[in-house]
């Protein structure tokens, strides 16, 4: 048994495991539109819900993969690589996992979303495939995406409207306009994730030529306001929803998320003034998982900004489904 806790905790940090929020997000939202539809199962919902997670992992594990390939074809050794983060590919850079058994991991988490992509093409017809192959396309993208400052758009697209409206009519084979409205409020909760990192990385991703959104705004000061103008848009567009659409009004239960937000902005402008503070996580922030080992290795003033913005992301996910299906 220790031995499978051992080698699971690993997969979990090689994959980076601690953000499939993003796919379980999705697929939250999806449950609470599907689960009326006369076709909606919950074996189907079950698949669905893990071969998202398998892609989300395969992405995160793809990007590392490439990063390493990278530095080791400019001539550097494992030892001597170096990433914005000393928990980037730490298990590829200090050989837990070589990397034929990355590629092998690799294609067996690829092949096994496939096979469920192909279960669902049987299932709801060929237009599924569509849904498959765009996102395969994008997540192939990725990697090389933040070239073209496209790799946070990119990643919202997928967890956002191409997941949550090919993941309903996978479903149900149906379309929803409500839920497509909805889905682009998801979208900008995926991307405030990546962008508060990416403000984190700012000088490091300049150094390795990465044209992220936060390098984008010009200035820290400036990725701080987009930050802001996202959070706003998420809130914005459910309240929308309510006003104009048919969206149910406990939807609005969004709103008790605002102290989540609160604390990143405050978090992130603090960060960026390099402010010396303590950092407490509060029950009322959400998770902070690890939280005294992220401390003894000194990334708390890392972890604690990533952790505020996944914890958004992810409760404003649960709070949306919970008021969409009271």
């Amino acid at each position: 048994m220790d031995k499978f806790i051992y080698h699971f905790k690993n997969f979990a940090e090689l994959t980076r495991m601690y953000s499939i929020n993003m796919a379980i997000a999705s697929c939250l939202i999806i449950f609470s539109y599907a689960y009326y539809s006369e076709k909606f199962s919950f074996l189907n919902f079950f698949l669905l819900t893990f071969a998202l997670c398998l892609i989300q992992m395969g992405a995160n594990l793809f990007d590392c993969y490439i990063d390493v390939k990278k530095q080791l074809k400019e001539g550097k050794t494992f030892e001597n690589m170096v990433f914005s983060t000393e928990r980037k590919a730490r298990l590829i850079r200090n050989k837990t996992f070589s990397i034929k058994q990355v590629e092998i991991i690799l294609c067996i988490i690829f092949s096994i979303a496939l096979l469920i992509g192909l279960y669902f093409t049987i299932f709801s017809g060929w237009r599924v495939l569509i849904f498959a192959f765009l996102g395969a396309i994008l997540t192939l993208f990725y990697p090389i995406s933040s070239r073209y400052n496209l790799a946070e758009v990119v990643v919202g697209l997928i967890f956002g409207p191409l997941s949550i409206m090919g993941g309903y009519f996978a479903l149900t084979q149906d379309f929803n306009s409500n839920l497509f409205v909805l889905s682009f409020a998801i979208f900008f909760t995926t991307v405030i994730l990546l962008h508060t990192h990416n403000i984190m990385d700012w000088e490091f991703d300049i150094k390795e030529g990465k044209n992220t959104l936060a390098i984008l705004t010009g200035s820290k000061k400036n990725a701080i306001l987009a930050l802001k103008l996202m959070i706003i848009l998420s809130y914005a567009i459910v309240l929308y929803g309510v006003l104009f659409l048919y969206f149910n009004p406990k939807t609005l239960a969004v709103f008790l998320t605002l102290p989540i937000a609160t604390k990143l902005l405050r978090s992130i402008r603090e960060y960026v003034e390099i402010k010396d503070v303590e950092f407490k996580p509060r029950w009322y922030w959400g998770f902070f998982e690890n939280w005294e080992t992220i401390k003894e290795q000194k990334l708390d003033f890392f972890m604690f900004r990533f952790y505020l913005a996944r914890n958004f992301s992810f409760f404003f996910a649960i709070f949306a489904t919970i008021g969409a299906m009271v």
